[in-house]
Formats: structure tokens, C-alpha cells, sequence
């Protein structure tokens, strides 16, 4: 497992054209660029807390030379270490957009976002190790590596834009002379800007595994806990649903409907049991009450306030819907629209059946987890 998550083998792929566009061997681009990639790996190793699950794929040789049949074993292998990279690092020359090789590793990369279900943008780092020009090649620039209004990613530089007739990159052709100096500072600054990516992306993808676990929870055959509140006023109702719900196959909790505490020091303490309690729970079911303003009361202060508590603690989906046994919701446009604007849906009660709807709720709310 890479350190960006379990969904990748490796954390970042260099991309970059070997220079042999004959396949006759090795060239100076392809040692430059090798060398490179390997001073990029051991600067990024040596970062505290990234050294022991970094994962970095330098294409110095796995690649097959230009002809090649793309069934044989050496291409698949190549294309399941692109499509399994978290990030694409390119090293961008006149060289990389003439390399058919570089468009396939490219294309294997971008396919797999796309089968993940996750944006490319962010994920791309430019590396630009030599001017591009007409003069050199034709071959237009690639659309991922555009932004969102059509301009080329500015990327990291490291060749000097101020000599026009001087084209190579830093530190050619040995990683020797007289711009070692640009060459490590841009390292540098490449290496931070890699590591930053690198966290959000353990981040981002630690959240969404988190939420991939609990949505598969919720589509579970049964042993949901299910936080059902309602008010001791109406505690026939609140009892009859919380019977339904148990034999549907549910935890219910709490094990009471809630009396309405008017010492705001007691309501207080209340409401911090209620929102620990939610915490761990699947979903959030509110009894509907036949008196409207208490509904209102509910759905602001439980269904919003007290469930956005409890997911903040929890890091938790936690699903909120209104158990309308009174028709209080479908029959006020107003409230229902309400409900709809805190994230809160509806599932009737009126009928003596209703626990299988609840089954569908939660597994309409697995297949959309961020609208839960």
C-alpha cells in the first residue's frame, strides 16, 4: 500500500520520454531524466513520516522499446503500475509529447481516475525540463494538463527561461556544474509541493474509505443502530415506531422518548447525552409530531444542529429522516421544503408496514453517501 491509501501501490509515477525515439539504447535525456527522478525519490524519502510507506515508480526500464506488441506481459505490467500510481509526475520536453509511450502511460492514468470515481486535478505535477516550441513539435498539449479555463498548468521549471540558446535542463547532462544550485533549490521546492499534495490526498482518501465503510453499513440486512427521537408527549407514537424499527431488525436507542427539560442547565445536559449518544449511531429517525411547532423545533434543533454535532465527533454519515406518521410534513409545502433545506428527508408513517422503507432509505443513502 502506498502512502497516499490503500487504493494505490505506488504514490507517484514518472512519466517521461527516454529520449530514443529510434530504440537504438541509452541517450543523455534518459540518464538525466533517470537521475532526476531517483534525486526526487530520496529527497521525498528522506521527510519524516513519508521515508517508510513512500512509494515512487520510475520508468527507467521497465519500458518496452518503441514496437512492441502492447499485449505482451511487459506492457500490462507497466500499465498496471501507471494506473495504480496516486499522482503523475512529467517530466514535459518536445521528447515527452512525441512519445507514444508517454500519451499510453498518460491515458492508463487518467482511465483510472475516472474508474475510481476521482478528479485528476491537483494530481498532475509539470515538470518542465525543456522549452517547448513549434520548432521542436507539432504535437499539442496535452487537455489534463489544462486548467479549469483552458491555459497550461504552469508547473515547476528547471531550465533557464532567461538564455534562449541555452535549452537543456539544470545540472546537464550529468548532474554536474554550474546550475546545480537552481537545479536543488527547484528540487526543493518540487519536494514540498509533492508532500502537500501527498497529505491531502492520504487525507481525502482516509475520509473517503471511512465513508465507503459506514455507506456499507447502512446497506447491512439489519443491526443498524438507529438514534429514534421523539417527545415524551408522545410517547404512544414514539413507542409503536421504536417496536416496528426492533422488528425490522434494528438497535433502537435511546430507550425512551425525551422529555422537554425546562431548566436550561438540565437541557443543556440533555442535549450533550443525546448528541454522544447519536454519535454512534447509523442514522437519525425524528417521530413527527402532530404539534407543528414542536416538529419545527426538532427539525432545527435535533435533525440540524444536534446531528451536525454528532457527526463532527464521530466523522460519521449519519442520515436524518422525519418518521411523518401524522402528515405533518407532506401536508405543510412550507415545512417540507424546510426539511428538504436541513438535509432531513421523509418517509411515511402512515401505513402499518413501514419499516422496509426505512431498508430503502438507508440504501439510497449508501449509493449517495455525500448527500447524507
Amino acid at each position: 500500500m502506498a502512502y497516499a491509501g490503500e487504493a494505490f501501490r505506488h504514490d507517484i509515477f514518472v512519466s517521461y520520454s527516454h529520449g530514443d525515439l529510434q530504440g537504438s539504447g541509452d541517450n543523455p535525456l534518459k540518464r538525466w531524466s533517470n537521475r532526476f527522478a531517483r534525486a526526487l525519490e530520496e529527497e521525498l524519502k528522506i521527510l519524516p513520516g513519508m521515508g517508510r510507506d513512500l512509494r515512487i515508480f520510475i520508468d527507467s526500464d521497465a519500458r518496452p522499446s518503441q514496437g512492441v506488441d502492447p499485449t505482451s506481459p511487459l506492457t500490462e505490467q507497466l500499465r498496471e503500475n501507471v494506473r495504480s500510481s496516486a499522482m503523475l509526475a512529467v517530466l514535459m520536453s518536445p521528447h515527452y509529447l512525441e512519445s507514444e509511450w508517454c500519451e499510453k502511460e498518460r491515458d492508463w492514468w487518467l482511465e483510472r481516475q475516472k474508474e475510481l470515481g476521482l478528479p485528476h486535478d491537483g494530481r498532475i505535477a509539470v515538470i518542465r525540463i525543456w522549452p517547448i516550441s513549434k520548432e521542436w513539435t507539432e504535437k499539442p498539449w496535452p487537455e489534463a494538463f489544462k486548467d479549469a479555463h483552458g491555459e497550461e498548468l504552469v508547473g515547476f521549471t528547471f531550465y533557464d527561461r532567461k538564455r534562449p540558446d541555452w535549452w537543456w535542463p539544470y545540472g546537464w547532462p550529468d548532474f554536474t556544474g554550474d546550475t546545480m544550485n537552481q537545479l536543488n533549490s527547484g528540487l526543493l521546492g518540487l519536494v514540498g509541493s509533492l508532500k502537500r499534495k501527498l497529505e491531502e490526498l492520504r487525507q481525502s482518501m482516509g475520509d473517503r474509505n471511512r465513508r465507503t465503510e459506514q455507506a456499507q453499513r447502512l446497506t447491512a440486512p439489519g443491526g443498524q443502530l438507529i438514534y429514534l427521537h421523539g417527545r415524551s408527549d408522545d410517547a404512544k407514537a414514539w413507542e409503536t415506531a421504536g417496536t416496528r424499527l426492533t422488528e425490522g431488525g434494528f438497535v433502537v436507542l435511546p430507550d425512551a422518548p425525551e422529555a422537554v427539560e425546562p431548566d436550561p442547565k438540565r437541557s443543556l445536559a440533555a442535549r450533550e447525552l443525546r448528541v454522544q449518544m447519536m454519535s454512534g449511531c447509523d442514522a437519525l429517525l425524528l417521530v413527527g409530531s402532530g404539534d407543528g411547532r414542536a416538529l419545527d423545533a426538532d427539525l432545527v434543533t435535533v435533525g440540524h444542529r444536534d446531528r451536525h454535532s454528532a457527526r463532527a465527533i464521530a466523522d460519521r454519515l449519519l442520515p436524518c429522516a422525519v418518521l411523518d406518521d401524522s402528515d405533518a410534513i407532506n401536508s405543510s409545502p412550507r415545512r417540507r421544503q424546510t426539511a428538504r433545506g436541513l438535509g432531513i428527508d421523509v418517509i411515511s408513517g402512515t401505513s402499518e408496514r413501514w419499516s422496509p422503507e426505512v431498508h430503502s432509505w438507508l440504501q439510497q443513502k449508501s449509493a449517495h453517501p455525500g448527500a447524507a
